[in-house]
């Protein structure tokens, strides 16, 4: 153990009946450093977002790339620009400064194309739980909506239903979405987002007000996203913690870009200063990853 302390994670494997999804072992590092193809999938250079009323700069100056079936968090104080950069991602916004691609189209300028790649997960407490509508309907908008009746209503429930399967709900597809649990809410989510078999799943904060066994759950659901169906994954955090283990990259934000790398290199403690303008104790787990304990250092 060492003096900073030790945050022991819990294993991703599952047991029996634990309720834990099932998912290969964890893997770690970059995949451009295991010989595996490379194939970069967003690119963004010197990338900035400034807001005219009121007059802010949001972004600004931000240089990354995320390779094909890559697992990336985006992490940072509140207001560092984090929703700025989803926005952009998705085409909501037009860059004031430098440019991203997304599979080598401007997202603005090819805004439906790009949208086709995305498959995109809000937190699930902006979703409101009273519309009386069952979990089944929740998935199925979002394909009705991606493929605009060029699929019959058979083949949008096979894939409502193989979506609500792979994050173990399939069972729960008739139940009312507000009779739901946080945690399986948030899995409903990710389901919707599944339905339209994206290239990128985007998850703004999927680990808010979940309990224990649904923030594992919903780990060990992205990873095998991301090793097994080689989907790019972009994750906004808070708390990158439930992540560490698992990441390629994080990207540190306080409205410019304070580092994009490998875990060990962006969560160390000068970059944190730099990011949320204080000192982020880090602990040291067994396996040797850092844990920043970022939680209160957001106002």
């Amino acid at each position: 153990m060492r003096v900073v302390g030790t945050l022991r994670v819990p294993d991703s494997v599952s047991t029996a009946g634990s309720g834990t999804l099932r998912v290969p072992a964890t893997r770690t590092g970059d995949k451009s450093n295991t010989g595996e193809p490379v194939n970069e999938l967003i690119c963004a250079h010197n990338l900035g977002y400034h807001y005219s009323q009121p007059s802010t700069t949001a972004l600004a100056g931000v240089d990354f790339g995320v390779d094909s079936g890559q697992f990336v968090a985006i992490m940072g104080p509140n207001g560092s620009g984090k929703t700025t950069l989803v926005k952009l991602l998705l085409g909501l916004l037009v860059p004031t400064q430098g440019t991203v691609t997304v599979a080598g189209k401007q997202p603005r300028d090819a805004r439906l194309e790009v949208q086709q790649l995305i498959g995109y997960v809000p937190q699930h407490e902006s979703v409101n739980a009273q519309i009386p509508v069952n979990v089944r309907d929740v998935v199925g908008m979002a394909a009705q909506c991606r493929y605009d009746g060029a699929l019959d209503r058979k083949e949008v429930r096979r894939r409502v239903q193989a979506a609500l399967d792979m994050v173990e709900l399939g069972d729960l597809a008739g139940r009312p979405y507000g009779a739901l649990s946080g945690g399986q809410q948030q899995r409903a989510l990710i389901a919707r987002a599944l339905v339209v078999d994206p290239q990128i799943i985007i998850a703004d904060e999927p680990f808010a007000r979940v309990d224990a066994l649904s923030h594992q759950n919903i780990v060990n659901l992205l990873k095998w996203l991301s090793d097994e169906k080689q989907v790019t994954v972009l994750v906004v955090v808070h708390d990158v913690n439930p992540l560490v283990h698992i990441l390629n990259k994080v990207l540190l934000l306080n409205t410019e870009m304070v580092l994009y790398g490998a875990p060990t290199e962006v969560l160390t403690s000068a970059n944190l200063l730099q990011a949320y303008g204080k000192v982020v104790p880090i602990l040291v787990c067994d396996e040797g990853f850092l844990h920043p304990l970022t939680e209160g250092q957001h106002d």
